[in-house]
């Protein structure tokens, strides 16, 4: 999983600029955005997006998180009026982990500012501690961890930023926490924000004001974090954090599991790839099924749409509609796409393969991964049987038709046919 997080004073700057394109181009699987100054964010195809803006005045502060993986949970705020009237805290909960997207006040210009980030600190530090699952927070900070976090720590020195109290707090926060950075780079001269001066970019005066810390439970699920001091656009760089984990439904590896506990993909793959046929592959519309961002199937109705979670689970209907739909000779799509986007896609897949889809099952709002847990426990999904030529599963993503092999279904990439 890839986690970029990057203040970029200001979406609407990015975007006419092509710098949001670009940051996308690193594909991140999360995207949490600090200083975005608008209520209104742009839909990126593949992502979910989540805008948290200033209430009284949108053109300040902010935070906006993309994300590919669907959060079990989402909190704007943390319980302090002030703050979060600026939009300044995303809480966004997964299957075993909380993300935190801050961004934290300057304190600069004066005493009454510095109070007041130091309460900002307090609080949010308290609403941290309480979090019941392992934690990665991230975002500007608005501060250094230590002497090596500027060009010339003597010109922060007793200033915001590196005040004595500010230092006390990053003691304290990293007896629980990882600086993910450090712990891949223990050289100096690796900065995140640079003065608005004539050269300073260039000379590389800066300071290091942007963080990932993980829980230190999550510790040794860390690949790799970095920053990239490339990027345009902003006075700060985006942030990276890579972490082991599952492909499929962004489950943390964090014990080191072959496969993911909850939806059964291998998390060790082997370096072998898949062969893609030159020669496009043909087959009678009656015998496919298109598998293509699947991850469980609910039948197509209102009812099913807004019933509770357990109840959901006890009105799937995999095996008889299936089977009757495989006797019937029908063309299947299963997808985890957004159900506005149904017409859409049918019409690409009727022009892209000819193929008239004739039913359709769609997963409303990707569910939670337990439904998938569910649906590869009890493998209740199409087989063969003796009859290979019967019908053929095609999916997109190299992990799931592993998944499926296992199961003793045949799958083939999208690529052998469009």
């Amino acid at each position: 999983m890839k986690i970029i997080s990057w203040n970029i004073n200001g979406i609407k700057s990015i975007i006419k600029q092509g710098f949001l394109d670009e940051i996308i181009a690193q594909k991140p699987d999360i995207l949490c955005l600090q200083e975005v100054k608008s209520d209104e964010i742009p839909e990126i195809d593949g992502y979910i997006a989540y805008n948290n803006p200033a209430l009284e005045n949108s053109n300040f502060y902010g935070t906006a998180i993309y994300t590919k993986i669907e959060p079990i949970s989402l909190r704007k705020g943390f319980g302090d009026k002030e703050f979060d009237s600026e939009g300044r805290v995303m809480r966004m909960e997964f299957e075993n982990f909380n993300l935190f997207n801050v961004y934290a006040p300057s304190g600069a210009k004066s005493e009454e500012r510095l109070n007041r980030k130091y309460r900002f600190y307090d609080e949010f530090t308290k609403y941290v501690y309480k979090s019941n699952k392992p934690s990665v927070i991230c975002g500007d900070f608005n501060r250094i961890s230590a002497e090596i976090d500027a060009k010339n720590p003597k010109n922060i020195k007793n200033k915001s930023g590196f005040m004595p109290e500010e230092q006390e707090w990053f003691k304290e926060i990293l007896t629980r926490y990882v600086d993910a950075f450090r712990k891949f780079h223990k050289d100096g001269d690796n900065f995140t924000w640079w003065p608005n001066r004539k050269g300073f970019r260039q000379e590389n005066k800066g300071y290091r004001f942007d963080y990932f810390l993980v829980s230190k439970s999550f510790s040794k699920t860390l690949t790799d974090s970095y920053i990239l001091k490339d990027q345009l656009g902003s006075d700060h760089a985006p942030i990276v954090l890579e972490l082991n984990s599952c492909p499929v439904c962004g489950i943390v590896n964090n014990v080191d599991n072959e496969y993911c506990y909850h939806c059964g993909i291998k998390l060790i793959e082997s370096e072998e790839e898949d062969e893609v046929r030159l020669d496009k592959l043909e087959i009678p519309k009656d015998k496919i099924i298109l598998l293509d961002l699947n991850y469980t199937l609910i039948a197509n109705s209102k009812e099913i749409k807004y019933m509770a979670l357990d109840e959901k689970i006890k009105n799937q209907k995999y095996e008889s509609e299936l089977i009757d739909l495989i006797k019937d000779n029908y063309v299947i799509l299963i997808t985890a796409s957004p159900y506005k986007r149904s017409h859409k896609i049918l019409r690409d897949i009727k022009e892209k393969t000819g193929f008239v889809v004739d039913e359709s099952f769609w997963n409303f709002g990707r569910q939670p991964p337990v439904l998938k847990k569910y649906w590869v426990e009890t493998e209740v999904i199409p087989r063969h049987g003796a009859d290979m030529d019967k019908y053929l599963a095609i999916e997109s993503n190299p992990a799931t038709r592993r998944m499926y092999k296992k199961l003793g279904i045949e799958a083939r990439p999208k690529s052998d046919f469009i």
